[in-house]
């Protein structure tokens, strides 16, 4: 099979959709769509008010209303490439291990300035399960953290010359499942620190 001999390979079957935070518009969201017939992203299981975002809620996929269709399926999103695979496996070996992947994650929801599981880590964590990267020229797609946030990030970065990554994404390089997420603190019980499991 020559599709399983050219590794590293562009995945034209997938399509990586992120839609960045725009303040009054929307939290964005992040969701992959295969072949144009199944897509998968993490939503929160009930609608994310101001406190569901701090305290966070059960997560669940596709908005819980499609096991295989996201929400946001078929519309544009603000960035969309074809994600790079660095395993060996057909077209065929990816599709399932996606589905697979979305299919069985299970966990919190939460919008946080730390690590914590939302559709950007559901992405990531499916990238790492599959075995695919964002590939060049798509790594800034996911973006520079909140946009409430970003004068005091350009104020900062004046002042130190440096280019701050945001501290609710993994650094380059680093595994969501080598993360230690935040858990949401659900009433009457104090925030904690876990890993995550691996993928």
């Amino acid at each position: 099979m020559t599709e399983l001999s050219n590794i590293p390979r562009v995945l034209e079957c997938i399509t990586v959709k992120r839609n960045l935070p725009l303040t009054w518009r929307s939290y964005g969201h992040w969701w992959v769509e295969v072949d144009d017939t199944e897509s998968y992203g993490w939503w929160p299981a009930k609608a994310a008010g101001i406190v569901r975002l701090v305290r966070g809620s059960d997560g669940v996929l596709n908005g819980g209303d499609s096991r295989t269709v996201d929400p946001n399926h078929g519309l544009p999103g603000d960035h969309e490439f074809h994600p790079v695979l660095t395993r060996h496996r057909s077209d065929d070996e990816v599709r399932v291990s996606i589905r697979s992947f979305a299919q069985s994650f299970a966990g919190e929801w939460r919008w946080s300035t730390r690590p914590s599981m939302n559709c950007r880590l559901f992405q990531l964590a499916l990238f790492d399960a599959v075995g695919i990267v964002d590939g060049t020229g798509s790594y800034h797609t996911r973006g520079s953290g909140c946009p409430a946030l970003a004068p005091v990030r350009r104020i900062e970065g004046r002042i130190s010359g440096r280019r701050r990554w945001p501290r609710n994404l993994p650094q380059p390089g680093v595994r969501v499942a080598d993360l230690e997420l935040t858990v949401a603190a659900r009433p009457g019980t104090p925030a904690a620190s876990v890993r995550s499991a691996p993928a």
